[in-house]
């Protein structure tokens, strides 16, 4: 132990790894944030935590989720690829950000959470994207994505928006303070929920800088293995309903009647829960314009190979209709890459100050496609790594500062209350 971490100048930072470590993104998430603390604070072991032991009746749930998936995929209702994150993804991922780890397994309650991060001498928690309470032990910063339930109504059910405003409502007044992914989250909060309490702190906008994003030399194989055409774009989303995956299809059908050989390829879990049948109607969209053979979809797939075909595209599309952060995580990957990316024009969309971006008019096939043209025709030119990695490891190192910020808030207002 350091005489800096005896002073407690840098407190012992665990992370919620549920529900983050569920999906690629999350993961994703954890990593750079667990890299940007890094850079600021030395020589530190952090923690993601996990729940361990269920219930009877959660884990039946547990195991329900994606027995329903694959029997939707067997009676054709939905199109499913590739396998969802597991703890060995959570693992292997982290293994490469640069810090010293440890992935710690908690007994499935509040109680228990407390007791692992004693055992830990775990100071502060982060990424709480549910209430721990007031009475809670230890201090713990909350976390809330987005509200898209409150932007795009009509896309959830009336029950589930429900759950999502007693849930947010509730961090908002239990936590001391709430990380969110973007200063529109804020305006977002302030509007939906004014009663709230917490100390709100939005992240900057900072993609990793890790000089492996940038280039490997198994690119090549890599796009030869999936059996790539010359000239793509790339779309790296979920398949939900609001990323808009047919404005990127109908663009490309007007590019290609304009005399551009150029194809889509598609990488992330083709299913959303709110509309099963979102990828089948995409199905049918692509086959109805005559565009099966210059869309491709390879589900999800690792992580190294996902960024291959990316810094072999022509650019990233991002043709989301709603996102909590700037860009979502494809667009982190892009600007960590060095890879153009043509992103909608969406609010929180021009957070993003970094990388080469241009924006078109969200939900627009025409504008998108006269963006995706004018990239083949004039491509922009890529950064350099060393430019790229620049600008990014000053980010980096101010996404650091933000979060222990946040910690040592949320450490002083717990401490605070607990004297009164």
């Amino acid at each position: 132990m350091t005489q800096e971490r005896q002073n407690d100048v840098y407190p012992h930072i665990a992370f919620m790894g549920d529900p983050l470590a569920k999906w690629g993104g999350g993961i994703d998430f954890l990593c750079f944030c667990i890299s940007a603390l890094t850079s600021v604070i030395p020589e530190t072991i952090f923690l993601v935590l996990l729940p361990g032991k269920r219930t009877a009746w959660q884990t039946l749930r547990h195991l329900a989720s994606p027995l329903k998936r694959w029997v939707k995929v067997a009676l054709g209702k939905s199109i499913f690829h590739g396998q969802p994150p597991s703890r060995e993804d959570l693992k292997r991922a982290t293994s490469s950000v640069g810090a010293s780890i440890d992935i710690v397994d908690y007994r499935n309650s509040v109680s228990g959470l407390a007791s692992a991060m004693l055992q830990c001498d775990a100071e502060v928690l982060l990424f709480c994207a549910e209430s721990l309470g007031v009475s809670f032990p230890l201090p713990w910063v909350g976390y809330i994505a987005d509200l898209q339930h409150k932007r795009l109504p009509d896309w959830f059910s009336e029950k589930e928006c429900g759950e999502r405003d007693k849930i947010f409502n509730k961090v908002l007044m239990d936590a001391k303070v709430v990380i969110v992914n973007s200063r529109d989250v804020i305006r977002d909060i302030k509007e939906f929920y004014p009663q709230y309490t917490a100390e709100l702190i939005a992240l900057p906008f900072s993609p990793p800088a890790k000089s492996e994003l940038f280039s490997s030399p198994a690119d090549t194989q890599r796009r030869a293995t999936y059996k790539l055409p010359q000239h793509y774009f790339l779309i790296s989303n979920q398949f939900t309903i609001h990323k808009s995956h047919e404005t990127a299809f109908k663009a490309l059908r007007l590019i290609r009647d304009a005399g551009h050989d150029v194809h889509i390829v598609c990488t992330g879990d083709m299913y959303d829960y709110r509309w099963p049948e979102h990828s089948k109607s995409l199905r049918v969209l692509i086959e109805d314009n005559g565009m099966s053979d210059y869309i491709r979809f390879l589900g999800y797939i690792p992580k190294d190979d996902q960024l291959a075909i990316m810094r072999g595209a022509v650019a990233v599309v991002q043709p989301t209709l709603f996102e909590g952060g700037p860009g979502g995580g494809a667009v982190y990957d892009a600007v960590s890459s060095g890879t153009p990316s043509i992103v909608s024009d969406i609010v929180v969309n021009l957070e993003i100050d970094l990388g080469v971006v241009r924006f078109f008019k969200a939900g627009s096939p025409k504008d998108l496609a006269e963006k995706m043209a004018d990239a083949m025709v004039n491509p922009p030119i890529r950064p350099s790594k060393s430019e790229t990695l620049m600008q990014l490891t000053k980010r980096q190192q101010e996404l650091g500062r933000v979060l222990l910020d946040a910690s040592r808030l949320a450490i002083r207002e717990h401490k605070l209350a607990r004297k009164v």
